[in-house]
């Protein structure tokens, strides 16, 4: 193909895919709730969460480090600036594993989308929902639209760290007919007791 040619046709895909607008969000099917669910007794609200310090450049950094409890998280939508980062004792040279339940009221596609600063990887009923491993600035992920067969409660694990300055880590989503994406909300976020 001639070069003005092959130029003109990469010209006309871009045009087509401006035209288009943003990609169509990716949907993630066959999360599985909590099995056996959880009772209500055996729940406490917002989610636990265990730390480990040290300056990290990626998340796989934190495979295999000891981790200390920590303050559980009642929300997340921590946007930390250089303050304290989540529950920890610390400002700089964290990491996070956070685990509990995400309750899904209704059966129906939900979006989901993570802004983080640093790396974090996020895994919901036993399937990897966003991963954006390194260190960043504020950055929100593409929507990710999740398929929920059955209400109730389901898994989430989240492994997150921040190396320097400042911090942020928030979750939000959109029920089932909604465009709108707003933060999970802490009524939604429950752990093992």
């Amino acid at each position: 193909m001639p070069r003005g040619m092959l130029h003109t046709v990469a010209g006309t895909v871009l045009a087509v895919a401006v035209a288009l607008g943003p990609a169509v969000a990716e949907t993630i099917s066959g999360l599985k709730p909590a099995e056996p669910p959880p009772t209500p007794e055996q729940l406490a609200p917002g989610l636990a969460v265990q730390y480990t310090y040290a300056i990290m450049n990626n998340i796989s950094e934190l495979k295999g480090r000891k981790f200390e409890p920590g303050p559980p998280l009642t929300h997340l939508e921590w946007r930390m600036g250089n303050g304290i980062v989540l529950t920890s004792k610390s400002r700089e040279g964290v990491g996070a594993m956070i685990t509990g339940f995400i309750q899904f009221d209704k059966p129906g596609t939900y979006g989901v989308d993570v802004t983080s600063n640093d790396g974090v990887r996020v895994e919901i009923g036993g399937k990897l929902i966003h991963e954006d491993p390194g260190v960043h600035s504020d950055t929100t992920s593409d929507r990710v639209d999740v398929k929920i067969e059955k209400a109730g409660w389901y898994p989430i694990n989240i492994l997150y760290f921040q190396k320097r300055y400042t911090a942020t880590l928030v979750l939000r989503w959109a029920a089932p007919g909604e465009k709108k994406m707003v933060v999970v909300p802490p009524k939604a976020l429950a752990y093992r007791k």
